[in-house]
């Protein structure tokens, strides 16, 4: 493909003769050619055979060339108007908000412009290109009133018309693709407004009280690496098919992630080894908006088939969660994590010495000022992870309290997250106990660019008081807090991190090696076979065939120590195919 700035070269000087004309989309009626010039015998650009979709001008009867645009190479030029028929006209689109009219009077308005095609595009406005790489934004400071649009790239059918701007109106014009047709859509930015209209996709519009004042451009978007790809449908169906295999070498027996606190110590880590396949951690997933006056509400919901033991493949919720907003509300990862931290690797969940959870909450985040600097703040499920010998199934009575900032800068991001918990129990009176539990996280992420090619590092840090179930290696195994002999709670530090470091070779091509380590303080009166510490290390592969497919591969190995010194090992070979839908 050539260059973008000759893409636009190209197209600006044909638009130059014809800004206000009207383009048609042509069908070939039989094999010719496009020429660079209305001279018979200039030389041919490209050949065209019969049924082949273009775009031209008018035809004028005066003329024997027509200007012509393949949009499909990105050539442009001229052909002989005896080889095509017109089949209508390229449709000219008028976008406007009319609910985004302001008070203010400043002869002005903002565009934001977003590309959610994947691909680079030239979006122009005014005859001025700006050209945009895959989900790259640009914002503009336009005069008020209404303007010409286009937006394009080879291979795909453009998109053009005009966007009319309110004064001192801020916009998100979003810039999307369908089955190889380019579209567009524009969203105003609200600051303060006082009630919102929710139109649904039938037309029907309902009354809704008062609620939160929201800058589109300040939403945070959580993505985990595991996560499924953006929907493309107006309700839409997401998901993928995922074989998962492996083998182990010796210790671990278990099929789900490679966790150290199951390997056993002594003679029991010489156990025989295993291979097994299945595909129960293929996801599927749905979501949906509604369109509102002051932005859209976001539903999403996700499952996958990793529910129950070895061989039963129970439906497992993972996310189950509404957004409008800043304001999330339901089940999706915990506000102490920090997604964009978390390598990519074959292990379902990420490495286990990190913080990965998902859970019920109520989340408000937003980027801060003018900078993608984000905030959160949550209240999340207490779910309790201890051993509680006088009342197991009695609920906990205060929630987890979740917040978070994290700095953004052009080639790294630093985050800082902490948790505040009140872990109560019953003792042996019947009467509640109740400790605190904090901890805190420091994780970052940088760019760098080491021989012109792709190298991240991505690192989490982490410690804290009954906490162990924000830490994977621990989350599951009941150890926030360990009733001593008299009844009451000891409440163990733990501690845990990781560092990884990525390379890509091309861009079907890259891996990671990633090393961590988890720790958790025993109390006296704890047996010698308690679990101590744990160390993990992954060498990662991952091929990129295609669109919406990949194939990684990984060595897995890691250590247990017990309190009485014992220790034990495991070792596995993983790897998987995934298709996403």
């Amino acid at each position: 493909m050539r260059s973008l700035s000759n893409i636009f070269t190209l197209f600006l000087i044909l638009l130059s003769f014809v800004a206000e004309a009207q383009w048609m989309r042509t069908s070939v009626d039989r094999t010719t050619y496009l020429k660079g010039s209305t001279y018979i015998d200039s030389p041919a650009l490209l050949r065209l055979e019969k049924g082949r979709d273009i775009l031209t001008l008018p035809l004028d009867s005066a003329e024997t060339y027509i200007r012509t645009w393949d949009y499909i190479s990105g050539k442009r030029g001229y052909v002989y108007k005896n080889d095509i028929t017109l089949i209508d006209t390229l449709a000219k689109a008028t976008l406007e908000d009319t609910t985004n009219k302001r008070s203010e009077n400043r002869d002005g308005a903002s565009v934001r412009i977003e590309n959610e095609t994947g691909e680079s595009i030239i979006v122009e406005i005014d005859l001025i290109p700006y050209p945009l790489k895959a989900y790259e934004a640009v914002r503009l400071s336009l005069k008020k009133g209404e303007h010409g649009f286009w937006a394009y790239r080879d291979g795909a059918l453009p998109f053009w018309g005009n966007i009319v701007l309110h004064d001192s109106s801020e916009n998100i014009l979003k810039i999307e693709e369908t089955e190889g047709v380019i579209i567009a859509d524009i969203e105003p930015i609200f600051h303060q407004r006082d009630t919102v209209v929710v139109e649904q996709h039938h037309n029907e519009v309902i009354q809704v009280a008062k609620l939160l004042k929201v800058d589109s451009t300040k939403i945070v978007d959580n993505k985990h690496p595991q996560d499924l790809e953006k929907a493309t449908t107006l309700l839409g169906i997401r998901g993928y098919v995922k074989l998962n295999g492996l083998y182990d070498f010796n210790g671990l027996t278990g099929v789900g992630g490679f966790a150290p606190y199951n390997i056993p110590v002594g003679d029991a880590s010489t156990k025989q080894p295993g291979f097994h396949l299945d595909a129960r951690q293929s996801r599927i997933g749905m979501s949906s908006r509604i369109k509102t006056k002051e932005g859209f509400i976001r539903f999403y919901v996700e499952g996958d088939f990793a529910g129950g033991g070895t061989g039963i493949n129970y439906m497992r919720l993972r996310h189950a969660y509404v957004s409008y907003g800043y304001l999330t509300v339901g089940q999706t990862w915990s506000t102490f994590n920090d997604l964009a931290t978390t390598p990519l690797t074959v292990d379902n969940e990420g490495p286990s010495t990190g913080s990965s959870t998902r859970q019920g909450l109520i989340r408000y985040e937003k980027k801060i000022g003018n900078t993608e600097n984000e905030f959160g703040v949550s209240i999340e499920t207490p779910t309790r992870t201890f051993t509680d010998s006088i009342a197991i199934d009695r609920r906990q009575k205060y929630p987890d309290f979740a917040g978070r900032y994290k700095f953004v800068l052009r080639h790294s991001s630093l985050q800082i997250a902490s948790i505040l918990r009140f872990i109560s129990s019953y003792n042996m009176n019947e009467d509640i106990v109740t400790k605190p539990g904090f901890g805190m996280m420091v994780s970052g992420k940088v760019n760098l660019n080491l021989y012109n090619k792709n190298n991240h590092i991505y690192w989490q840090a982490l410690g804290g008081k009954g906490i162990t179930r924000y830490v994977s290696a621990f989350s599951n195994y009941q150890l926030d807090a360990v009733p001593n002999p008299n009844g009451e709670l000891y409440i163990p530090l733990s501690m845990g991190g990781y560092i990884a470091l990525e390379h890509y070779f091309t861009k079907k091509f890259m891996m990671n090696i990633v090393s961590g380590f988890s720790w958790i303080d025993n109390a006296d009166f704890q047996p010698g076979e308690t679990f101590e510490k744990s160390y993990y290390n992954s060498l990662n592969g991952f091929w990129f065939p295609f669109d919406r497919m990949r194939v990684g591969g990984s060595y897995v190995q890691g250590q247990r120590f017990n309190k009485d010194g014992q220790k034990g090992h495991a070792q596995r070979f993983q790897f998987y195919v995934r298709y996403d839908i």
